[in-house]
C-alpha cells in the first residue's frame, strides 16, 4: 500500500512540475498582432488606407478609401463596379476580396461609395502563416466599372506597403 502512494505522489509531483514549467513559459504562443497599411496610384483611381489586419487566429482585410482623378461627372451615372484585391500566396496570385455592385434601373452611386471599400474578416487559409511584409507587397486592386455611356474599364492598381504597426505581448 505504501507504495502505490510513493507512485501516486510521484505523479503527482512530476506532472504539476510539467505543467508548471509550460504555464511559465508559455511555450511558443503568438500572440502578436499586425496593422499594415497600403496606398497605390493607378491612371484613373488611387487607393488610400487599405489594411490588412493580422492576429493570432484571424485575418481581417479592407477598408480603404478610393479616389476617383477623372472628371467626376463621367461616372456619376454608372450602373456597375467591382473590386478585386489579390495577394500572392504560394507564389500565384489569389484573389483575398472582392466586393462589387449593379443596378438595373439607376446609378450604383459609384461617387458616394468611395470612402470604403467595405472589409472581409476570416480565419487563415493556406499560406497565410507564413506571410510577411514582403508578401503584402504583392497586393494588387483591380478595379472595373462603367461610366456614363455604359463602356467598361479596368484599371490594376500595385498596392505598396506604407505603414507596418506591431503589437507584441512583451
Amino acid at each position: 500500500m505504501k507504495k502505490i502512494i510513493v507512485i501516486c505522489l510521484g505523479i503527482i509531483i512530476l506532472s504539476n512540475g510539467i505543467w508548471s514549467y509550460m504555464y511559465f513559459n508559455k511555450l511558443n504562443v503568438n500572440t502578436d498582432v499586425h496593422l499594415f497599411t497600403l496606398d497605390g496610384s493607378g491612371k484613373q483611381w488611387d487607393v488610400v488606407g487599405y489594411k490588412i489586419l493580422i492576429s493570432p487566429h484571424k485575418i481581417l482585410r479592407g477598408d480603404a478609401k478610393l479616389i476617383f482623378r477623372g472628371d467626376p461627372s463621367e461616372i456619376d451615372n454608372s450602373t456597375y463596379y467591382s473590386l478585386q484585391f489579390k495577394e500572392r500566396i504560394n507564389n500565384k496570385d489569389e484573389v483575398v476580396y472582392t466586393t462589387a455592385g449593379s443596378s438595373n434601373n439607376g446609378s450604383v452611386s459609384l461617387l458616394s461609395n468611395l470612402n470604403s471599400t467595405g472589409a472581409i474578416s476570416s480565419s487563415y487559409s493556406d499560406g497565410e502563416v507564413n506571410k510577411d511584409k514582403t508578401s503584402f507587397e504583392s497586393t494588387t486592386m483591380t478595379i472595373t466599372w462603367n461610366d456614363n455611356d455604359g463602356e467598361m474599364h479596368t484599371e490594376t492598381i500595385d498596392l505598396e506597403v506604407i505603414d507596418e504597426i506591431k503589437l507584441d505581448d512583451e
